[in-house]
């Protein structure tokens, strides 16, 4: 894995580069939240309701310690088959369903689909117009790597389970390989984000579920969050609205930027700016 390592950080690099970012990782605040209600359902997972706890507890503090004070409704992490989803519609128990297809001890793939799921509940995940979903999409996708690569530099000191302490390196390694097999990624970084956006644009608002297209703009993402990982509580308003039908990505984001605090609007108009608009 370690030519995957090399490779996926020449992209890396470049694409920071392109988007006119640094790679200084902000200290992170000093107290840590206690995370959301939530449990874990183990059944036909193969493996212990502790161990899935653990893998999900360190997952979730990756990002849950940059949105101080938001209370989030309580979830249950379940076993999927047919791809890892959340759903709209609450169970019974009126919790958020988060399904992760994934089993047995394969605790980089338990973490990189759970980081994503989460990062929908953090977004205020709604069921509304598709044509911008594309984007929480992609900043879902940004959360997967974003959350690998600081698990790994965590359990490096404090992993869940002493034992797990040399598992550091396959979660780096897992982002690492994620990163380095985006097909797309030699595209944006010939044409820019802003072109790449607009060439895919069609695509997008068709299926907001492309993986290997929210995938790569991720990686550039990626770099904004890592450079100050603050912005991600952002993300809280981008849904503050139902999306009108119609809506364009420009219209989207300046519907963000409206909803979000004062303090917030900065992140917004950045985020603005690497996908080449700027926000009134």
């Amino acid at each position: 894995m370690r030519s995957s390592f090399r490779g996926a950080l020449g992209v890396v690099v470049g694409l920071a580069c392109l988007a006119g970012l640094g790679l200084a990782q902000e200290a992170k605040p000093k107290a840590e939240p206690k995370l959301p209600a939530y449990r874990v359902d183990p059944r036909d997972f193969e493996s212990s309701e502790a161990d899935i706890r653990a893998v999900c507890d360190s997952a979730g503090r990756q990002l849950w310690r940059y949105f101080p004070e938001y209370a989030v409704e309580s979830f249950v992490v379940t076993r999927g088959r047919q791809g890892p989803i959340t759903l709209y519609q609450r169970n019974d128990a009126r919790e958020i369903v988060l399904k992760l297809d994934t089993s047995q001890t394969l605790w980089s793939q338990y973490a990189y689909q759970f980081a994503h799921e989460f990062c929908h509940v953090l977004c205020g995940f709604r069921d509304d117009d598709p044509g911008t979903q594309w984007f929480e999409e992609t900043l879902c996708e940004t959360a997967s790597l974003f959350v690998l690569r600081g698990m790994a530099r965590e359990w490096k000191t404090s992993p869940p389970y002493a034992n797990w302490k040399d598992y550091r390196d396959s979660l780096r390694e897992y982002a690492d390989d994620v990163i380095v097999k985006r097909k797309h990624l030699a595209e944006i970084h010939t044409q820019g984000l802003p072109k790449f956006r607009q060439t895919h644009a069609e695509e997008l608002r068709k299926n907001p579920n492309q993986r290997e297209l929210n995938g790569a703009m991720a990686v550039v993402l990626l770099h904004f969050f890592e450079e100050q990982p603050t912005r991600w509580e952002a993300v809280r308003w981008i849904n503050a609205e139902a999306s009108p039908a119609g809506e364009s990505f420009e219209q989207f984001l300046a519907r963000w930027h409206q909803a979000a605090p004062q303090k917030h609007r900065v992140t917004v108009s950045e985020v603005a700016r690497l996908f080449g608009v700027q926000v009134p």
